[in-house]
């Protein structure tokens, strides 16, 4: 599936369309493994199991029990980013994550009074972790973090690690969503009408409707990336977020005529 078009590829290009150009002219990313970095991973992973926190009478015991089996597994589950990591830095981020447990457990709880609890344990107890959807019709490829079944039919969910916003979800993840929804609707022959982000650091669950011109956009952002694919350097966005890129080392701030494309 070499040239397919990842979903991934698409949420990149919304951050900056050049790490989609660096990524596929083979650049080496450069990433830096902090207490931040690990933090994410660890929470990203206690958001597996976040259904035995709704279940508990306990949320609080119950979610310190999983922020320590999460920190204990992380260099496993991740032995290939974190398998010489500083002990030190795993300590660091359980200490930041245990600092925020208690606004997880009140997304938790703002979340069960949105949705129902029990519709939000349909979330949390997913068909499938990370399972591979692709489109030869469409030419794409992209996994979510959960295979769901609401409503009688298949939707997904992604896991989001970093700040949410005040209403709704951000539009990099409503695209990405549309993506894999697009996806899941090739696959199964059927119309998804929602899909779910999980804003794990902050415990909210926000359900999502599939929009038509969503479903638009991301056809139109699918065509720009296999041109950049083919090897067209595009514009560097002014507000591209280059103080957080691992591609920094690389890009060229130099406009190219065929970047006026883009």
């Amino acid at each position: 599936m070499e040239d397919y078009v990842r979903v991934s590829d698409i949420s990149n290009y919304l951050k900056c369309p050049r790490k989609v150009y660096y990524t596929y002219q083979g650049h080496e990313l450069t990433r830096t493994v902090n207490p931040s970095y690990v933090a994410a991973l660890i929470i990203k992973e206690m958001a597996q199991d976040f259904a035995e926190v709704v279940n508990s009478e306990d949320m609080a015991s119950s979610l310190q029990s999983l922020l320590e089996i999460s920190a204990q597994q992380i260099t496993t589950i991740y032995r290939d980013e974190l398998a010489d990591i500083d002990p030190e830095i795993i300590s660091q981020a359980t200490t930041q994550v245990g600092s925020q447990l208690d606004e997880v457990i009140s997304g938790i709880q703002e979340s069960m009074q949105a949705l129902g609890a029990g519709r939000l344990l349909d979330i949390f107890n997913s068909l499938d972790d990370e399972p591979i959807l692709y489109s030869e019709k469409l030419g794409m490829t992209g996994s979510p973090d959960r295979l769901l079944m609401l409503d009688g039919g298949p939707t997904s969910s992604i896991i989001r690690t970093g700040k949410a916003p005040l209403n709704g979800v951000w539009k990099d993840d409503r695209l990405r969503l549309t993506a894999l929804s697009i996806l899941l609707e090739d696959k199964h022959d059927c119309t998804v009408g929602v899909g779910v982000v999980e804003y794990a650091r902050y415990g909210i669950v926000r359900e999502v409707p599939i929009r038509r011109a969503d479903r638009r956009k991301v056809l139109t952002l699918a065509g720009r990336v296999r041109k950049i694919r083919d090897g067209r350097l595009p514009d560097r966005p002014d507000d591209a977020p280059c103080d957080y890129c691992g591609h920094v080392e690389h890009c060229q701030v130099t406009q190219t005529l065929a970047s006026r494309f883009f």
